[in-house]
């Protein structure tokens, strides 16, 4: 009901205001309707709610909750919306639950876009808002606070186009596009079972080279190399249509003695002061190729011994006969073995006035 005035009259004891039953039945009935309102009938309060300096106090069957304001330095509204539903409070823990009392999350719907003509400059505190995701308006991306800093987010949009993009154990797909996504650059080709071998590209500083190097479990690791069907390997650049090739070699200098060769190289350069003999070993695979090079000048004797492996001559190997051991650089000369199995073969049918074979 409307709250119940009574009546005092125009002036004192003017006999225009409520009689005393009158004014005593309305005090009656507006109490009745505080009563009804804060307690269980209209004889009683009820001791679930109260009053106190403190704000209106909740009393429940173990605890209660009292509401109270803090003094504004203005003039504040609080409306609530007109739907039924919990209100979120900020814990003690300085967290907010978006559950409800059946267990289930709660949708979250807001703006959270911030203009930003100077970069980050009018986003909030990164240092406060640690964590906080928020939208930067004037470039259309999504930003995140972390250790005093906002950070852009990645999309579909920018991925492409990032500069000083890291990628730590990146998954590549079978085919490296161009930059126009259309045209394969390298494909890419994984063989079945377990890879245990790889290949691995070195940088290198000023005057250096760079490396191309096969890497993994194996001891050994060839590196294949192939052209399509009848496709030749070319070495060139934009300017000179053939390019250098230099082998791996290893040097046999001083005097006098023996020397072993470095089975890892290619080429074996002499330039001795006195004779010298070396060790040669089996070759690794059929087709491998040495090359000699004997540039230690007149009166020099460098012999080559196979320890394991005959050396062989092509017209020797029909004859039944490819029982040698050694050759001989007698002169500043060049020559190559390749080897084919079962020993090192040599061109060479027969001694020449530089090479001796025996």
């Amino acid at each position: 009901m409307t709250r119940q005035n009574i009546s005092t009259g125009t002036t004192a004891n003017d006999g225009t205001g409520d009689t005393l039953r009158s004014a005593g039945t309305k005090i009656n009935q507006n109490f009745v309707e505080l009563y009804q309102t804060f307690g269980t009938d209209s004889n009683s309060l009820g001791a679930g709610i109260t009053f106190d300096i403190s704000g209106i106090v909740f009393e429940g069957s173990t605890n209660t909750t009292t509401v109270s304001v803090e003094d504004p330095s203005s003039d504040v509204t609080i409306t609530l919306p007109d739907s039924t539903g919990e209100v979120v409070i900020i814990r003690s823990d300085n967290s907010v639950n978006l559950v409800d009392g059946t267990g289930h999350a709660s949708k979250i719907y807001y703006a959270n876009v911030f203009d930003s003509a100077n970069g980050y400059g009018t986003l909030p505190d990164a240092h406060v808002y640690h964590g906080m995701f928020a939208m930067n308006h004037d470039t259309g991306r999504a930003v995140f606070a972390h250790d005093g800093h906002w950070h852009d987010l990645i999309d579909s949009d920018t991925f492409t186009s990032r500069a000083n993009l890291q990628l730590i154990s990146p998954k590549m797909d079978t085919t490296i596009f161009d930059n126009t996504g259309n045209f394969e650059i390298l494909q890419l080709e994984n063989v079945l079972g377990s890879p245990a071998n790889y290949l691995k590209i070195s940088n290198s500083i000023s005057t250096e080279n760079i490396a191309i190097t096969t890497i993994g479990d194996d001891t050994n690791i060839d590196l294949d190399i192939s052209a399509k069907n009848e496709g030749n390997i070319n070495l060139k650049n934009d300017t000179i249509f053939e390019k250098r090739i230099s082998y791996s070699y290893q040097e046999i200098d001083g005097g006098t003695g023996t020397a072993t060769l470095d089975s890892d190289k290619a080429l074996y350069v002499f330039n001795t002061t006195g004779n010298k003999t070396a060790s040669m070993v089996s070759g690794s695979e059929i087709g491998e190729v040495k090359k000699f090079l004997n540039r230690s000048g007149p009166n020099r004797t460098n012999t080559i011994t196979f320890t394991s492996g005959a050396l062989l001559r092509s017209n020797q190997v029909e004859l039944g006969d490819p029982t040698n051991a050694s050759i001989a650089m007698v002169r500043d000369c060049m020559f190559e073995l390749v080897w084919g199995g079962d020993g090192w073969y040599s061109m060479l049918d027969s001694d020449t006035a530089y090479v001796q074979i025996s």
